[in-house]
C-alpha cells in the first residue's frame, strides 16, 4: 500500500500574485492499494460532495501521468482519499489533489520524474505553479519563468509564526476569480507590488516579521476580487488591528490568512469569531513537502 500525504497551500500572499505560496498543516491523505478491480471512498472535506468515479481529479492526475510516462493507464485498485482541506476556499485543495494524483503514479512508475518536472506537470494541469510549489516542496515557495521560459523556484524554510484562517461559508470560483482580473495596470500599481514581494523575501530570509504588513499589501488581484469576498476588507483590517503581522486572502479567496506570533492568536481568532460567521482554523506552517510511505 502506497501512502501519500500533500499539505495545503495558500498563494500570491498579498503581492505575489502566481509567484509566492506557503505551505500549511492541513493535509489530503490517500492510500492506494493495488486490487483486481478499480473503487475509491472519499471522507473529510468532499465526502457526498466529491465526484466517486475515475474522474476524481486525484485518479484523472495519476492516471494522465501514468499514460504520459508508460503509455499505458493507472493500474486498478482501491483508493482512499481523506481531506482536512476545504473545498474551494483559496487553500489549495485542487493542487493538493493534482499533486497527489502525480506523486502516486511518479512512485508507481519507479520515479519516472523528477520534482521539478512533477512541478511542471502540476503546471500544465492547474494553470499556474504557486500551490502545486508549495504543496511538493513545502516551506515558502517562490516561483518564475527564466529567460528561457523554464518554469523555476525556489524554496525557503518556513517562517516561525501561526496561522490562522478565517473561512467563509461560501465558496469563490478559481475561473471566476481570475476572470475578473485587468489584463493591464497603472505603472505605480505595478511599481508598489514588486517593492512588496522584493519585501516578502527579504522578510523570510532576515526573519524581519515588522515588514509584513507592507510586504503582504496589494493593488494587483485583492480590490478587484473584492465582489466575489464581500468579507476579505473586514476580515483583513481586525486581524490587523487585533496585532497580526499580515492578513492577506488566502489565493482567490474567500478565506482570509492571518500571520501572528503566539501572543496575538488568542486576540484574532476572537474578533472573528464574534464580528462574523466564520470557521476559524489556527494550525502551523508546514515546513516538509508531500510526504510518501509504501508499506
Amino acid at each position: 500500500m502506497w501512502q501519500v500525504q500533500v499539505p495545503a497551500t495558500s498563494a500570491n500572499l498579498g503581492s505575489g500574485l502566481d509567484t509566492l505560496a506557503l505551505a500549511v498543516s492541513l493535509f489530503l491523505t490517500i492510500r492506494f492499494e493495488a486490487r483486481a478491480q478499480w473503487s475509491m471512498e472519499i471522507a473529510g472535506h468532499g465526502a457526498g460532495s466529491v465526484e466517486v468515479s475515475q474522474e476524481n481529479l486525484v485518479w484523472r492526475s495519476a492516471d494522465l501521468l501514468h499514460r504520459h510516462a508508460k503509455g499505458q493507464p493507472m493500474p486498478n485498485g482501491h483508493l482512499v482519499i481523506e481531506s482536512e482541506i476545504p473545498l474551494g476556499k483559496g487553500l489549495g485543495s485542487s493542487a493538493a489533489a493534482s499533486v497527489a494524483g502525480l506523486v502516486l503514479a511518479n512512485e508507481l512508475l519507479g520515479h519516472a520524474m523528477t520534482l521539478r518536472e512533477l512541478l511542471q506537470f502540476a503546471e500544465r494541469l492547474e494553470g499556474h505553479a504557486d500551490n502545486a510549489a508549495a504543496a511538493l516542496y513545502g516551506g515558502f515557495v517562490m516561483v518564475w519563468r527564466d529567460h528561457s521560459n523554464n518554469l523555476q523556484v525556489r524554496r525557503y524554510p518556513s517562517p516561525p509564526l501561526e496561522a490562522i484562517f478565517a473561512v467563509p461559508p461560501y465558496p469563490v470560483s478559481t475561473p471566476q476569480a481570475r476572470q475578473l482580473l485587468p489584463d493591464m495596470v497603472p505603472r505605480h500599481d505595478a511599481v508598489f507590488n514588486a517593492q512588496r514581494v522584493g519585501l516578502w523575501v527579504h522578510a523570510v530570509t532576515q526573519n524581519d516579521w515588522t515588514v509584513l504588513r507592507d510586504a503582504s499589501d496589494d493593488r494587483l488581484h485583492q480590490t478587484y476580487r473584492a465582489a466575489l469576498n464581500p468579507d476579505m476588507d473586514t476580515l483583513i483590517q481586525k486581524a490587523i488591528t487585533s496585532g497580526a503581522y499580515a492578513a492577506v486572502l488566502s489565493g482567490s479567496g474567500p478565506t482570509v490568512l492571518a500571520l501572528s506570533d503566539t501572543t496575538h492568536v488568542s486576540p484574532v481568532v476572537n474578533t472573528w469569531k464574534e464580528s462574523l460567521r466564520v470557521e476559524v482554523i489556527h494550525t502551523t506552517l508546514c515546513n516538509h513537502g508531500t510526504v510518501v510511505s509504501h508499506n
